[in-house]
């Protein structure tokens, strides 16, 4: 039986955390990654990074360009040649140019491809929103 999740762990600057690969097992829609560890919050203690697998499907999924992608979280991007940093989010565990996606970078894309709400996150943290003078 093919296993959707494997774990290792990986060392930060501060701190161990375990990742994990998905293999081929990768969300088949954005409603789909509701359901991965990956989309938890982050102080969920079943929460687990997101691997390159993960990235990519998701910008796929929301049919987004890398240059999307590379606006929505605010890194740099080139018309021509793309943005360097969602590559490196993208690029297999094992090689030396791979980076992890920090977790503000991929909780907003979550946000803006709709996985999560805002409302939801806080609520999943046990924040309460403070009613705005706007509603």
């Amino acid at each position: 039986m093919n296993q959707p999740f494997q774990f290792r762990r990986v060392q930060t600057m501060s701190e161990e955390k375990a990742t994990y690969h998905t293999g081929s097992v990768l969300p088949a829609s954005l409603d789909a990654f509701h359901q991965y560890p990956c989309a938890l919050p982050y102080t969920d203690e079943n929460y687990h990074p997101p691997g390159p697998g993960e990235v990519a499907q998701l910008i796929k999924l929301t049919g987004w360009s890398q240059n999307d992608a590379a606006k929505i979280v605010g890194v740099t991007w080139n018309a021509k040649k793309g943005a360097s940093t969602i590559r490196k989010w993208k690029t297999d565990m094992s090689k030396d140019n791979y980076r992890p996606i920090p977790y503000a970078a991929w909780r907003l894309m979550l946000l803006c491809a709709g996985v999560v709400t805002v409302d939801e996150s806080i609520a999943d943290i046990g924040i309460k929103r403070k009613k705005s003078d706007l509603e």
